[in-house]
């Protein structure tokens, strides 16, 4: 389907089903939540779906990289390695955080389904999305990756990038297409919606015989660079009018502005005031 999400090859979460490495450490660490930061080796066993040994073994192997610490009463808790490496993702969660408040409203204004993305190599990966009050066949969450050329934010994103990504993805005629009754589309057909999508600074995706339809505007960083993307995802019985096209640029516009702007300065009280006895 257009907005799906691609397809992934589904692990289990019982231990059965955990076979790789990886897989196993991050179904311990995904136990971990704002609700639950400290965890004993029970719990983590019992929410992971694996063996009590090799829960224990895999936490003495991640406290050692101070992945996770373990405390004084025995519960374990995200270390500071893992923290320090999520320093490296700083650039995505200051356009999330940036982009919040203007995806709320647009949102509120459509009723429609919001998501921001930005590329990802020969993918679009989703980092923030808001849900619409019609039930759409979307089946992707925030993190998850997709095809770029049957997505509107997918091909805005395309558009603005290099010739050599555009090729890599365009020119082999392997891009990944709905399999929804519609014609697959020409490499010069997907060439000339790309420049068109240049020219116009946003795009409109509404193959005949769709299930949904979307829009996208391009979010730019202070040297009007194109880093991500703000689109809005409409059941195709629906027409998507003017007002919400303009509304979905003009969030572009409110996004990268609140990007360009200089962080906010703290104002620090005088040093004498900062010390002065509390009254």
């Amino acid at each position: 389907m257009v907005e799906n999400r691609m397809a992934q090859s589904s692990n289990s979460n019982t231990s059965g089903g955990r076979s790789g490495v990886v897989d196993r450490v991050f179904a311990i660490l995904d136990c971990f939540t704002s609700e639950t930061p400290k965890l004993n080796l029970t719990q983590l066993a019992s929410r992971s779906g694996l063996p009590i040994s090799t829960t224990s073994r895999i936490l003495n192997d991640l406290a050692r990289h101070d992945v996770v610490e373990r405390m004084r009463d025995g519960t374990y808790s995200i270390g500071m390695h893992l923290m320090e490496l999520a320093q490296l993702a700083r650039p995505l969660l200051s356009i999330r955080e940036s982009a919040s408040p203007c995806l709320d409203d647009l949102n509120r204004a459509t009723g429609m389904h919001v998501q921001l993305a930005v590329l990802d190599g020969p993918t679009v990966a989703i980092i923030d999305r808001r849900d619409g009050r019609q039930k759409l066949p979307i089946y992707y969450h925030i993190g998850d990756s997709m095809p770029p050329i049957p997505t509107a934010v997918g091909r805005l994103l395309l558009a603005f990038d290099s010739p050599k990504l555009i090729s890599e993805v365009v020119d082999n005629d392997d891009f990944i297409w709905p399999t929804f009754d519609t014609p697959r589309p020409s490499i010069t057909d997907i060439h000339r919606e790309l420049t068109t999508i240049r020219k116009q600074r946003f795009a409109i995706f509404q193959p005949e015989g769709a299930p949904v339809h979307s829009v996208a505007a391009p979010i730019t960083d202070r040297m009007g660079t194109v880093i991500a993307a703000v689109g809005i995802v409409a059941s195709a019985d629906f027409k998507l009018p003017e007002r919400v096209i303009d509304l979905v640029k003009s969030t572009a516009v409110a996004i990268s502005r609140r990007l360009a702007a200089p962080p906010a300065q703290r104002s620090l009280p005088p040093w004498e005031e900062a010390n002065a006895p509390a009254q």
